[in-house]
């Protein structure tokens, strides 16, 4: 069984939470604002305005950073501002909505039930709230998101050039270090 998280622990989880649903948020967002389609714009502004509102909740439940000794740096590495910048010159509909859905939430997705299973009830009942609601939202977009690209990649160039681009993207984020992790070194 598992004793909860310390406050140094809640503090780096919600941290780097609350920088992946802020940093997602304006790429969604920018994304759906220069989307060719309008269906691929609607699903990218859908899972902006989610990744916005977590992003409060998790502010919200930040401790005082200076209370538990934690500095005020970012969450994310230095290599992964990076590549995230990177991908955000994405181009292209199809892809950007394939990345947003196969790697981006997916990897958020991930994060979220690693604190579900390591929070405890008792102890982290803010925490597992909130996380809880984020993986009802990733998962409702998360489907959504596919349901779309099932439609839209319907020839075999199509789903190559897509396909490469998630691969292409899985690889750069893995490379980077991937999102921040839930809990990072004392």
């Amino acid at each position: 069984m598992t004793e909860g998280f310390t406050a140094v622990e809640t503090a780096r989880v919600v941290d780097g939470l609350h920088w992946s649903c802020t940093r997602l948020f304006a790429m969604l967002g920018r994304w759906a604002g220069e989307a060719d389609r309008s269906d691929v714009a609607v699903s990218l502004a859908t899972a902006s305005r989610h990744m916005g509102w977590h992003a409060d909740d998790l502010a919200a439940l930040a401790p005082d950073g200076l209370l538990v000794g934690q500095s005020s740096s970012s969450a994310a590495s230095p290599e992964l501002e990076s590549t995230l910048d990177t991908l955000d010159e994405t181009r292209g509909s199809l892809e950007r909505l394939a990345i947003t859905h196969r790697v981006l939430l997916a990897r958020l997705t991930t994060r979220c039930i690693a604190v579900e299973r390591l929070a405890t009830e008792h102890s982290d009942a803010a925490l597992t709230r909130v996380v809880g609601f984020m993986l009802s939202d990733l998962r409702r977009d998360r489907d959504d998101g596919e349901t779309l690209l099932e439609r839209l990649l319907i020839d075999p160039q199509t789903v190559e050039r897509v396909g490469a681009n998630v691969v292409e993207t899985e690889s750069l984020v893995v490379g980077a270090g991937g999102l921040p992790p839930i809990l990072g070194p004392a």
